[in-house]
């Protein structure tokens, strides 16, 4: 039996090391670590077995099996640990099925004395010619495996030329040092940096691979030569010694990065603090959407930042960008104009997986059909982000309304993609999103309030002009039925017909100023643009206007007043015509569809546009000459419809021309609510 004294300071050191490994487990929770454990757990097997080696040498089968089994076992092991298809649990455990059978396989036949060549054949194939082939078959072929398949198999193939001849040894140590040198190089590979434990590690493996040729050479060429054996037990206390250094580096830069990591998310958190309290305070809106973008893409993993807004609650325009050249904003805008609406984006939030509370990761075939804007950089094939995936974070105010989103995609790490790295952003796109729904609340209500005031005032001007007015046409109608003069009657009746002009205006303004009751009935809307459409066909005509009406078939019937819905078409057409005096191309289109609920109809023209969109409900707003209007008409549109339950927006087309949005509540919802009412 072999001395114990000269196996027992090895043994004991593996049995600290194989403790000091399981300690390791409770910091340093990888699969990596747990193979390293088994591995060395199997080495540690390997040097007790060689307690009982008598002096001769001669293991029985039984311990020859459990000492070389476990030795060829723990260099699977150790190679499992290194390869890429430890991201799977069942690839590395198919790996280690696949080479450690026809390992096991060898080791029996070498034990028991097998002098049938066709065993060893068959395990040198499958161990040096399966092995790539699975490799192949598991993975893509890559640059790298194209050098060590050819490797492997020609070593395979000169084992399987000895086996033949009945040499069986060198297939045995061709494994062994196969085994032990493949993780010296998959220890660089994995580990890209020269750090001591790293070096350390990668060297023990070689060295420990060339002790099996060296000491075959040895035995053969001098066997008078004597050398201690734990000589040769070196390169395995480096390669553990290694492992462990190489463990508490991983954990040393882990902490740093985590340190870093913090560093960096307390700066973000200022950096949102600031911009949310001027957000709070009423600071220009886009010029902080700016600030936004650009600190989202300073200071979270995400290269490319958009901050999408509505101010209209139905299209969307890009309020601060980061990280996207000229041409991509441009692209964006077009899209915005043309595909992308503030509707569509609760079906793009549906097709998301939820990352964090509101944010969702929509991948790129999703988004094919809303012409998204996909990215120039290419990310791994195994990577969890792709070309074109996006990450959106729905501007979503606290009454429900969804103002606009935040578009974020080109991630630097795309392993920061989770909740952690979002938590922080959905609070920053909910503070966004309160300030941007009370801004336009605060619109509401100052739109609202001015509206009041005026209607209270021109009540007031309208009662007191309208009793001297009422005066002077009256006397003009009696002064012209004494005056027969040519030229002085002439006069009069201009005098009379500016006085009349006076009078439709103060009926206007009181119009304006009244709340009458609406009186609603089912109407066509079809039938009402006909007979708008029939008063003003000669001034359409003779002007060389173009009209087109395109009314959804089955168009259903709207609950209106249609003696002041009338009103509404008139005033729109009246502005479309005349925003297309002067014009080279007059053309007004008129389309009448259904969205949901109510009944959309859209006016546009291909005039110069609003110059200021906002304001043109605003009474006595107008960008007519003296003369041509009073700026009551859109104001009075706007409060019918809104007496009617329904919405009037004003927005200009791209790149010319402008359009008013008009949308009512169909017969049947609005009979709906009425029986809910009651």
């Amino acid at each position: 039996m072999a001395s114990l004294t000269d196996k027992l300071p090895t043994i004991l050191v593996l049995g600290v090391l194989v403790g000091i490994f399981i300690a390791l487990r409770r910091h340093v929770k990888s699969p990596r670590l747990n193979l390293w454990i088994a591995a060395w757990g199997l080495i540690f097997i390997h040097f007790c077995v060689q307690l009982f080696e008598p002096d001769d040498g001669n293991l029985s089968p039984l311990l020859f099996i459990l000492d070389q089994g476990s030795l060829q076992l723990s260099a699977l092991f150790f190679i499992g640990s290194l390869t890429s298809f430890l991201e799977s649990r069942k690839l590395t455990a198919a790996l280690l099925t696949v080479t450690g059978l026809p390992v096991l396989g060898y080791v029996f036949a070498e034990a028991y004395d097998c002098h049938w060549r066709s065993v060893y054949i068959v395990c040198s194939a499958l161990l040096f010619l399966g092995t790539p082939l699975f490799v192949v078959l598991a993975r893509k072929p890559s640059f790298k495996s194209s050098i060590w398949i050819p490797f492997v198999a020609g070593a395979g193939c000169i084992s399987i030329a000895h086996a033949w001849r009945h040499e069986y040894d060198f297939g045995f140590f061709a494994v062994l040092t196969l085994a032990f040198g493949m993780p010296g190089f998959l220890f660089f590979r994995r580990y890209t940096r020269w750090s001591p434990g790293v070096i350390t590690s990668g060297g023990g493996f070689l060295l420990w691979a060339t002790v099996f040729p060296l000491g075959q050479w040895l035995y053969l060429n001098h066997p008078n030569l004597h050398i201690n054996p734990e000589l040769f037990n070196t390169p395995k206390l480096f390669v553990a010694f290694g492992m462990i250094v190489t463990l508490l580096e991983e954990k040393s830069e882990y902490l740093k990065a985590a340190n870093r990591r913090e560093h960096e998310i307390s700066n973000q958190m200022q950096r949102f603090a600031s911009i949310t309290s001027r957000l709070l305070n009423g600071s220009n809106l886009i010029g902080l959407c700016q600030e936004i973008a650009q600190a989202l893409n300073e200071s979270s993993t995400f290269r490319r930042v958009l901050v999408l807004l509505s101010n209209d609650g139905k299209t969307l325009f890009v309020a601060g960008h980061a990280g996207a050249d000229s041409a991509t904003l441009a692209l964006v805008q077009q899209n915005c104009a043309k595909v992308w609406r503030l509707e569509s984006l609760p079906g793009i939030y549906q097709r998301g997986g939820r990352l964090g509370e509101t944010s969702v990761l929509v991948r790129a075939p999703f988004l094919k059909g809303y012409a998204t804007v996909s990215s120039d950089i290419e990310y791994p094939q195994d990577c969890t982000w792709q070309n074109g995936d996006k990450v959106f974070i729905p501007l979503q105010s606290a009454r429900g309304a969804i103002v606009g989103c935040i578009s974020m995609d080109e991630p630097r790490d795309p392993a920061r993609v989770n909740a952690d790295e979002l938590s922080n952003i959905e609070m920053l796109a909910g503070d966004l999103a309160v300030t941007v729904d009370n801004a336009a609340l605060h619109r509401q209500l100052v739109r609202s309030e001015k509206l009041a005031a005026m209607g209270q005032l021109v009540a007031g001007v309208a009662h007191e002009l309208n009793n001297p007015l009422t005066s002077i046409v009256g006397y003009s109608e009696l002064m012209a039925d004494e005056i027969q003069e040519p030229a002085s009657r002439q006069k009069l009746e201009k005098m009379m017909r500016e006085a009349q002009r006076m009078r439709r205006i103060i009926e206007n303004l009181l119009r304006f100023a009244r709340q009458n009751s609406v009186e609603k009935k089912s109407a066509n809307l079809e039938a009402m643009l006909n007979d708008v459409l029939s008063l003003r066909e000669y001034h359409i005509r003779s002007n060389g206007v173009a009209v087109q009406i395109e009314v959804e078939p089955q168009l259903p019937q709207v609950a209106v007043d249609e003696d002041q819905f009338k009103q509404i078409l008139l005033n729109l057409l009246n502005n479309a015509i005349d925003a297309l005096e002067g014009g080279r191309e007059k053309r007004i289109h008129i389309h009448a569809s259904r969205r949901d609920d109510r009944v959309v109809l859209h006016f546009d023209d291909t005039g110069p546009g609003f110059t200021e969109p906002h304001r043109v409900f605003d009474p006595f707003y107008t960008t007519k000459p003296v003369g041509k209007g009073t700026g009551l008409g859109l104001s009075i549109c706007y409060g019918i419809v809104k007496e009617h339950g329904g919405e009037i927006h004003a927005v200009n087309l791209q790149p010319r021309g402008a359009r008013v949005a008009l949308e009512l509540p169909v017969q049947a919802a609005v009979a709906l609510e009425n029986v809910a009412t009651v």
